[in-house]
Formats: structure tokens, C-alpha cells, sequence
């Protein structure tokens, strides 16, 4: 008899699909191989899994065991399946984060980490964000560093926009994409709750073009 995981892995293998897993893979620039399950069945199929097999397990070793495959829908559905198991979490979540982004490291992971499962976290454990975010913000990792930049993402009024700041502050003169772009995203999305204080950060800082046009896209 084979285990939930392994059950759940050849289900998705099932699912391979040559022509989908291309184009998958050159729009994420060749950097992953992909199996070519497209998110609606990739979701359906966990759905039914977790819900035959795949509750009660030990949620932090099948999330590894399931984000070390190949094939990238395997991360993904590594996210999906730590998103159900949030009730679950313990302190074992931000050196997770940090193993995740070192090991398979592009936007498309980062920015589920970032916003959904760090943010979630520090929510319910807010003595432990400073030391993650210094340790983040020191590593030279732009990725964690974008992890910094987006936790907050959905906050709204909760936002610590004095946090915000300093961390933009930090980061402002980086020539990184994924950091200039991140600045703008994390600053647009608070612009929905505070515009004014959006605008006048944006007028008193030499941000790079790109974060500016980004901050204020809607404004």
C-alpha cells in the first residue's frame, strides 16, 4: 500500500500533459520543468486528496516532501496544501519560508510566501517579525528581501506603515526588478487604504522610476 503523498504524486503524473507543460515552461523563461496541469484541475485534484488522504498528516513533512519534487506544479500544490493546513502552523513556518525561496527561488512562489503565508504568520506571532525581517532585509537575498516587502500586502488598516517605510528606505536604491517592482506593488496596494500618505512618501523619496510608477498607477 502506498503512502497519501506518494498516492497523491502519482495522480498527478496521471494528469501530464506534454503540449501544456511547454508553453508552461517557456513562460516561466525555462527555468522549471512542469508537468502541464493547469491550476483548476492541479486544485480539484488536491481538493479530492485532501479530503480522502490528506488530512491529519504531519503537515510540515509533506509540504517538504511535496515542494522538493521536480516538476513545478509540485510546489505549487506544496502551497496549496500549506494553505489548507494553516490552523496548523507552528514556529517551524519562517526558517520554512527561507528554505523554500533558497531552494527554488522565482516570483511565482516568493509571492505566495510572501503576502499569504508569512503574513498570515506574523499576525498571529508578531514578537517574531523583527527578527525575521532584519534577518531577511541583511541576507543579500533579494528574493527574502521581497518577502519583506509584500507580507503586508493585505493588511490594510493593519499595515505598520512605519515598517513599511523603513523597509523601502532599505531597499530603495537596489537596481533588482523583482525589488524596484515589489516597492511600487507594496506602496500601490496601501495607496487603497491611505493615498495621501502613499503620495507624500513617494514625493519626499528618491524612489527608482519603476517603483514610482508603480506606487502610484491608480492614483
Amino acid at each position: 500500500m502506498i503512502s497519501p503523498v506518494a498516492h497523491l504524486i502519482q495522480k498527478m503524473h496521471v494528469h501530464r500533459h506534454e503540449e501544456n507543460a511547454l508553453w508552461m515552461k517557456k513562460y516561466m523563461r525555462e527555468q522549471f520543468p512542469f508537468l502541464g496541469i493547469k491550476k483548476p484541475l492541479r486544485h480539484q485534484l488536491l481538493k479530492e486528496w485532501y479530503a480522502q488522504e490528506g488530512k491529519g498528516l504531519d503537515w510540515f513533512q509533506v509540504a517538504n516532501e511535496l515542494f522538493r519534487l521536480k516538476e513545478r506544479e509540485f510546489q505549487y500544490i506544496a502551497l496549496d496544501y500549506l494553505l489548507l493546513e494553516k490552523k496548523n502552523w507552528d514556529e517551524r513556518i519562517p526558517q520554512l519560508v527561507e528554505d523554500w525561496i533558497g531552494d527554488q527561488s522565482w516570483w511565482d512562489v516568493v509571492d505566495v510566501l510572501g503576502p499569504h503565508v508569512m503574513g498570515i504568520y506574523v499576525l498571529n506571532h508578531p514578537e517574531q517579525r523583527d527578527y525575521w525581517i532584519q534577518r531577511w532585509l541583511d541576507s543579500g537575498n533579494f528574493w527574502l528581501q521581497r518577502v519583506c516587502l509584500l507580507f503586508q500586502l493585505s493588511y490594510k488598516q493593519k499595515t505598520d506603515v512605519s515598517l513599511l517605510a523603513q523597509i523601502i528606505e532599505d531597499l530603495a536604491k537596489e537596481k533588482e526588478f523583482f525589488i524596484q517592482k515589489a516597492i511600487g506593488w507594496s506602496l500601490r496596494q496601501h495607496a487603497r487604504v491611505d493615498a495621501i500618505w502613499v503620495k507624500d512618501f513617494v514625493l519626499s523619496h528618491d524612489l527608482a522610476p519603476l517603483s514610482r510608477r508603480e506606487a502610484l498607477k491608480h492614483l
